[in-house]
């Protein structure tokens, strides 16, 4: 089993992205069951003998260690330092979920974060940054009903803005701004007793 199975280290913000890849690492692996609580340490049988259920304790035990060596693994230590208090990978797995995600509005403005943050990395084609940013506005679309038409909202929004960039050195080009406009004193007479203008010594 490789010792870091996924690519991605978990550093927080990063989360979604990183038990994504972790959940599909651990189904392919037939691991999975194990995290959500599906598949429990094993209980010994009537009919069971000993050593045979010290066996099947040992496979299980070997399997949850196993998957908490891979979330270290796969975490910076300002995030795994808080795994030695937890014995199963479950439990592990509860915490991280419960410590950055959320049904709230939390959640929703780490989605909202992330994509704002997403830039088209250099030798990244259009077609893999595309997917990148689809990922999450799956993500952002389906965690909450509510938040569905805040998504339409976005990218509406999104859609107006770059339709006015592409328009707008056409737009500058077709309406130049003009001069401020500024009165013409050189042929109005000016009177040189209280230097003001529209009239002269004379007649001030």
């Amino acid at each position: 089993d490789p010792a870091q199975p996924i690519t991605i280290i978990l550093d927080g913000p990063n989360y979604l992205r990183w038990s994504s890849a972790m959940t599909s690492f651990l189904k392919g692996r037939k691991l999975w069951c194990i995290v959500t609580g599906d598949k429990p340490a094993p209980v010994k049988r009537p009919d069971e003998t000993d050593d045979f259920f010290a066996d099947r304790l040992e496979d299980w035990d070997s399997a949850n260690h196993r998957i908490l060596t891979w979330f270290t693994n796969t975490s910076v230590p300002s995030v795994n330092m808080h795994f030695s208090r937890f014995d199963l990978a479950k439990e592990v797995w509860d915490f991280l979920a419960s410590r950055y995600t959320s049904a709230d509005l939390a959640h929703q403005y780490q989605l909202v974060s992330t994509l704002n943050r997403l830039r088209q990395e250099s030798g990244q084609s259009i077609d893999a940054f595309h997917s990148q940013m689809s990922y999450y506005w799956g993500l952002l679309t389906v965690s909450e009903p509510k938040w569905h038409f805040l998504s339409e909202l976005i990218s509406e929004e999104t859609r107006r803005l770059s339709i006015t960039s592409q328009q707008s050195p056409f737009i500058i080009a077709a309406t130049p701004s003009a001069p401020p406009h500024r009165s013409d004193n050189s042929r109005r007479p000016h009177c040189t007793h209280c230097r003001r203008f529209g009239h002269t010594v004379k007649t001030c």
